[in-house]
């Protein structure tokens, strides 16, 4: 995009361009906030094409003959991915893939059987990566990692919180839920509190015998 003022752009213009960015609750944002929301999606944009772009071309010169593919979260929006595949030999071009569930959300061709390196993810997401090469314009997996969820930088907004821990007697694993009020909930719960406090006059306590 061309270095264009943002102070020059109406509101409609802003908008479109938040829209392409991928800036979520842009309409609800004045015309400063757009600026500020766009120039740092803009920064993230560049971070993740440079990250991309050292994959693409890094290469190692030792390999130890087995399919692999580790994929771990790092610090929130940040992942890492180490793989190798067996077969240098193959003349197939080599893809990783990464996917939030049935979603492909990154696909890049890479320099080599063996690397790795860092990307810039969305946060609060689960992925899986995949090693494979191309039938066409299918993708053919080779090797896969096991799902990871990215870090996030806030609270999730989610309103159930599920988490398990380990039995120390029996050893299960057991699973929990708990359900989170929302901000306008605990506003009304705030709201109903106080107007009962209002109307309480005096308290009545028992007498001493």
């Amino acid at each position: 995009m061309n270095k264009k003022n943002y102070d020059e752009m109406t509101k409609k213009e802003l908008l479109g361009l938040a829209k392409r960015s991928g800036i979520k609750g842009r309409h609800a944002m004045n015309k400063t906030e757009l600026i500020k929301a766009i120039k740092l999606k803009g920064k993230q944009a560049e971070k993740t094409g440079k990250s991309e772009e050292k994959i693409k071309k890094r290469k190692f010169d030792m390999y130890y003959g087995v399919n692999h593919l580790e994929l771990l979260p790092k610090e929130p929006g940040n992942v890492y991915v180490h793989w190798e595949i067996a077969g240098k030999g193959k003349k197939e071009d080599i893809f990783l893939q990464l996917k939030n569930k049935d979603k492909t959300v990154l696909e890049i061709p890479v320099a080599s059987y063996k690397g790795e390196g860092y990307l810039r993810v969305e946060e609060g997401k689960p992925l899986t990566a995949s090693i494979g090469f191309k039938e066409g314009k299918r993708f053919v997996s080779v090797v896969s990692s096991e799902e990871i969820l990215v870090p996030r930088s806030k609270p999730s907004a989610k309103k159930t919180i599920k988490w398990a821990y380990v039995n120390p007697d029996t050893g299960k694993i057991m699973k929990r839920e708990m359900k989170v009020q929302g901000k306008d909930a605990l506003e009304k719960k705030r709201e109903k509190t106080e107007k009962t406090a209002k109307t309480v006059k005096y308290i009545k306590v028992p007498k001493e015998r």
